[in-house]
């Protein structure tokens, strides 16, 4: 299924043929509640590196959602809220904080003295986004490819509230929170020890990963 596929299928679905206009505002909003509910879970949760540049105490974040960790070979930074960290203070160093500023930079503190490699977890932005921009009709992503009921019936649950049809948001909201039990439950592969979301890396004892792996 591809965007404009599924446009027409909540188009008729909801038996209308004057909401063309607002569907993609519906596609839309259905994103924006994947993108909340996916960026609380480790299964989804994705490594990348970001080099830092000397003096310069940005780097671009495209395509990050959520900030969930970094670290300079293996020693963590502390991530705070952008308000936290002044930007002319002057200082420069090996940075030990970072914040998000905008929705598409870091700022680190203090200012890089140097270029670093930073290891960062973090939740990726719906890749790509059917509601980004202006997204042609052949658009699509491994949600709607996966499962598509997610975006169908998150879709529709905003057109029932849209269309005061109050008595079919339930029914369209429980068909959603299915949909994406079931992607989420499709990311999760193996046991924690086999195959661990990246929050459980190294919370296994030698003990413990010695008798579960033999």
């Amino acid at each position: 299924m591809n965007y404009s596929e599924l446009k027409l299928w909540i188009a008729d679905s909801l038996h209308r043929d004057d909401l063309s206009g607002v569907i993609p505002n519906f596609i839309a909003l259905a994103e924006s509640d994947m993108q909340l509910r996916l960026s609380k879970e480790p299964c989804i949760y994705e490594w990348a590196t970001a080099t830092t540049v000397a003096n310069n105490p940005l780097v671009d974040a495209v395509g990050m959602y959520r900030l969930m960790g970094a670290s300079i070979t293996g020693k963590p930074l502390r991530i705070v809220t952008p308000g936290f960290i002044r930007p002319n203070s002057g200082s420069s160093g090996r940075p030990d904080m970072l914040a998000f500023e905008s929705a598409s930079s870091l700022r680190f503190y203090p200012t890089p003295d140097a270029a670093y490699t930073i290891d960062v977890l973090h939740c990726p932005v719906i890749s790509p986004s059917l509601a980004g921009g202006s997204p042609s009709e052949s658009a699509t992503n491994w949600i709607l490819q996966l499962v598509p009921g997610a975006y169908q019936y998150g879709a529709m649950a905003h057109a029932a509230i849209y269309l005061q049809d109050m008595d079919k948001v339930a029914m369209y909201k429980a068909a959603y929170d299915q949909s994406m039990d079931i992607l989420i439950a499709s990311r999760r592969h193996g046991d924690i020890a086999d195959s661990p979301d990246p929050l459980w890396v190294g919370m296994l004892d030698n003990d413990t990963w010695s008798i579960r792996n033999g």
